[in-house]
């Protein structure tokens, strides 16, 4: 009762789907468009009841799925370094995956605009919004940059993530800002690439920093 009082403000993002869809369930097309390419066409759908209730039905697994890792994670003590940001990080996931559903079912329901744009904006201001807080998680074995050299040494935990955050954001930053001046084409390689940076860049860096003070030591 505590943990759902605590948490009602998630709860209101995780339903407002599902009252969506109960009062438009009769004016959704039989097939729903699931998947789009770059330029915001359709390329693959499902049937009705899958197609509406799929992302919604994620969140809500993906809320339980947060409330069970401190439990079950062997740095579980961790988890209380920093809660504030946990409940952060977690209201802001739930938040994407319920805009994303909201501009799937009103492309579904037959308003017109480049869905691929939006769901990719939403995309780079949920890793500016998590860049800030990256630097600010603790040692786990599930929310984070988790490589084997992080997980082993908390030292290499702390800088690489101190890092992360800052590539995260600058990235964020310099692709939001570019990706309007160039084709549909050159814009899928660029955010391609962007998400080839924060991710590769973060595991390469944990690397160097545990074999510095491995060599230290």
């Amino acid at each position: 009762m505590k943990t759902l009082k605590n948490d009602w403000l998630i709860w209101i993002i995780l339903i407002a789907p599902f009252v969506f869809i109960a009062i438009f369930w009769n004016q959704f097309p039989d097939k729903i468009p699931t998947h789009f390419n770059f330029s915001g066409e359709p390329d693959d759908y499902s049937d009705k009841l899958q197609g509406v209730l799929l992302m919604p039905g994620i969140n809500i697994l993906l809320y339980f799925l947060f409330l069970v890792l401190p439990v079950i994670d062997p740095s579980r003590k961790n988890y209380g370094l920093f809660q504030d940001k946990y409940k952060i990080i977690r209201i802001v996931l739930h938040l994407f995956f319920a805009f994303a559903f909201f501009l799937n079912a009103f492309y579904a329901l037959g308003y017109n605009f480049n869905i691929s744009f939006l769901i990719i904006y939403s995309t780079l201001v949920l890793f500016l919004i998590l860049g800030n807080y990256l630097g600010n998680i603790r040692h786990n074995y599930f929310i984070g940059i988790r490589t084997p050299w992080t997980l082993a040494n908390e030292k290499v935990w702390t800088k690489t993530h101190r890092f992360a955050a800052k590539i995260w954001v600058v990235a964020t930053l310099i692709t939001m800002v570019a990706l309007p001046f160039f084709s549909s084409q050159i814009s899928e390689f660029l955010f391609l690439a962007y998400l080839a940076v924060i991710a590769i860049i973060p595991i390469v860096y944990s690397y160097v920093v545990f074999k510095k003070i491995k060599n230290e030591d």
